[in-house]
């Protein structure tokens, strides 16, 4: 059984620092950890990568919170307008309560703009504005934020609020993707100088795109991901037309999301295939399955089939409540589409 140092670092692309992160977990019972994800594009089953890691922390005696961060939605080059923010913050944490299930009880949901306006988080922000320069702030929101020429302002702002929620969601473990990295790395420089601790970090990897070629799963390219509201036939039309070399687990989308968050989630991995094949397989480790991936003993559209079966279970309960809020869902995709 893992330790839960071990399980809190299971699968991260890197933790700042292990060392801190091991105090956390040893010292404070009840501690608390935060995600945050603006509400832009459509919300895809990569989510899950941080999200499973929540799930962990939460059993690990952790208090969660998931900051639907509205207001860098429309930092991020008004991706989201105010008008829709709202809007896109309900089908965000709808779509998280579905592919979450139960676990999502045990998370609170907050919204940025709840809190970001108010007097004390404001005058923080002057105090760091006052701090980091516009280099260090284009550096650090470079990879999170789209950047099309000279910045904007508001592009610049975007990190610094970030750093801030740190302090104002109180937290000692914060859980992000490693492209969130520069930002949190420039806040563990400031956080300190405005009363708060530099806490640790888990930097989760990102999935690969469905479409290979050594980019990421993106919400701005429908070619490179599965949303969470895709009908079954399309999750098995998508999946099967996606990425996936023979033996290769470089920058492998489907074997990718069997290690980050398949295996996480159900623990084991049954591939069904026919007798003249062997029959199925059933793994119990991620480390059993890409043995068996790497060594060519599994055929890769055996692989696809087991993954689409498990996308379709995993993503149902958040399919069904939008089946069942229709008005909602034309909502987001008529945003999405203008």
């Amino acid at each position: 059984m893992s330790s839960p140092l071990e399980m809190a670092e299971s699968n991260a692309e890197e933790i700042v620092t292990n060392e801190e992160l091991k105090h956390i977990l040893e010292s404070k019972p009840g501690f608390n950890f935060y995600y945050g994800t603006a509400p832009t594009g459509p919300f895809h089953y990569a989510y899950l990568i941080p999200l499973n890691k929540l799930v962990q922390l939460a059993k690990l005696g952790g208090k969660g919170t998931i900051l639907l961060a509205d207001y860098h939605a429309h930092l991020d080059s008004q991706k989201t307008s105010f008008e829709l923010m709202d809007l896109r913050s309900k089908y965000y944490e709808e779509c998280i309560r579905g592919v979450l299930g139960s676990a999502s009880k045990k998370l609170k949901f907050v919204r940025g703009s709840t809190y970001q306006h108010k007097r004390e988080y404001v005058e923080d922000l002057y105090r760091i504005a006052a701090r980091v320069t516009t280099t260090r702030a284009k550096r650090a929101a470079s990879e999170v934020v789209r950047m099309r020429g000279d910045a904007k302002v508001s592009e610049l702002l975007y990190p610094l609020l970030q750093i801030l929620d740190v302090k104002y969601l109180q937290t000692d473990i914060t859980v992000g993707g490693i492209d969130q990295r520069n930002i949190y790395m420039l806040g563990r420089e400031h956080l300190e100088s405005i009363g708060y601790q530099k806490g640790a970090y888990i930097f989760m990897p990102l999935l690969p795109s469905l479409k290979g070629g050594g980019g990421k799963m993106s919400a701005s390219d429908p070619s490179t991901h599965i949303r969470v509201t895709d009908s079954p036939e399309s999750i098995n039309s998508t999946i099967r037309k996606a990425y996936c070399p023979a033996g290769d687990l470089e920058q492998n989308p489907i074997t990718a999301t069997v290690r980050y968050i398949l295996m996480p989630r159900l623990g084991e991995l049954l591939i069904p295939r026919k007798e003249k094949f062997g029959g199925d397989v059933e793994f119990k480790s991620v480390e059993a399955f890409e043995k068996a991936y790497v060594e060519k003993e599994l055929h890769p559209m055996d692989i696809k089939q087991a993954v689409t079966e498990a996308l379709i279970d995993i993503l149902k309960p958040a399919q069904e409540y939008f089946e069942s809020h229709p008005d909602i869902l034309q909502q987001i995709e008529e945003s999405f589409e203008a």
